[in-house]
């Protein structure tokens, strides 16, 4: 399978699925699923360049989509924690 597709390709994959994944990091906890494919499409599009020079404008892409997809990730992670302890501060005004 490895043959048919190179590393740039799967790079460009996994980069571009780290972006829409990156939004589970709005549940808090699924900010790792998002962060294992932002850092594997890292490590695959370098891995891409070294490898396979003929196909690194995929690899640089799929760099380019993890990089996207960390933002991402790091930003819903923090705008859910904002939210997180405002509803806890008003569930214990409440209370």
């Amino acid at each position: 399978m490895f043959s048919m597709l190179s590393l740039s390709v799967i790079a460009l994959i996994v980069g571009a699925l780290s972006i829409p994944f990156a939004f589970f990091a709005l549940n808090g906890g699924g900010v790792f699923l998002s962060l294992i494919f932002a850092l594997g499409g890292l490590v695959l599009g370098a891995l891409g360049i070294l490898r396979d020079p003929e196909r690194s404008g995929l690899a640089l892409v799929g760099i380019a989509c993890s990089v996207l997809g960390l933002i991402i990730a790091i930003i819903c992670f923090a705008a859910s924690g904002c939210a997180i302890c405002q509803m806890q501060a008003a569930l214990r005004s409440i209370l």
